[in-house]
């Protein structure tokens, strides 16, 4: 079991910025994702993080404080990923209608964290835990914002009506995930969350 915490922590002791610093951030957060995803929690520990990535572990301590840094700044990563990559669907590709436009910004939902959901699970557990619940939402709120501002297919929505679609959105697919719900993969609950993308864009 992952040790429970409210106090606030830091993600990072040392902020990787040289290629080699980030390689090796990738090497930390991939052996945590193995570990997580493979359900070995009970392996779950600086150590065997260290082990796994070919690290040992005073330089795994150079960049996180403990496992709970590891799990939090990969969440954070996790959810600017998906950001940056619906940001980029809608600069590279014209979309022709709202439905299609809703089911990239769904698919992009559904796949985010590489679709490794109890990986996800674990990762969106810790954000509760240390009361960075809101991080789970501010993402796609920015998302809806660049949608608004760069695609002429849906007007602008008032702040109210963004939230409720930000959270409608993700709430729907956080309770998925965090139940490892068969539902995520299942093409009925996509074609849903695209229907109620559509929804809240509608022109009135």
């Amino acid at each position: 079991m992952m040790t429970e915490s409210k106090q606030p922590i830091e993600n990072y002791r040392k902020k990787p910025k040289q290629s080699r610093s980030i390689y090796t951030t990738k090497l930390i957060f991939e052996a945590t994702a193995q570990i997580l995803q493979e359900e070995r929690e009970f392996r779950f520990n600086t150590n065997a993080i260290a082990e796994l990535a070919g690290l040992s572990v005073g330089t795994l301590y150079q960049y996180f404080l403990n496992k709970e840094a590891i799990l939090l700044a990969m969440a954070k990563q996790e959810l600017s990923k998906m950001t940056t990559r619906i940001s980029e669907a809608l600069l590279s590709k014209e979309m022709q209608n709202k439905a299609e436009l809703g089911e990239m910004v769904v698919n992009i939902l559904l796949e985010g964290f590489d679709g490794r959901q109890k990986m996800r699970k674990l990762l969106i557990e810790a954000l509760i835990k240390h009361n960075l619940f809101t991080q789970l939402h501010e993402p796609i709120e920015n998302i809806l914002q660049g949608i608004f501002t760069q695609s002429s297919l849906v007007r602008t929505l008032s702040p109210t009506k963004q939230y409720i679609m930000a959270h409608s959105l993700v709430g729907t697919v956080r309770a998925a995930v965090l139940d490892q719900s068969g539902y995520l993969s299942e093409p009925e609950f996509k074609a849903e969350l695209v229907k109620l993308f559509c929804y809240f864009v509608a022109d009135d």
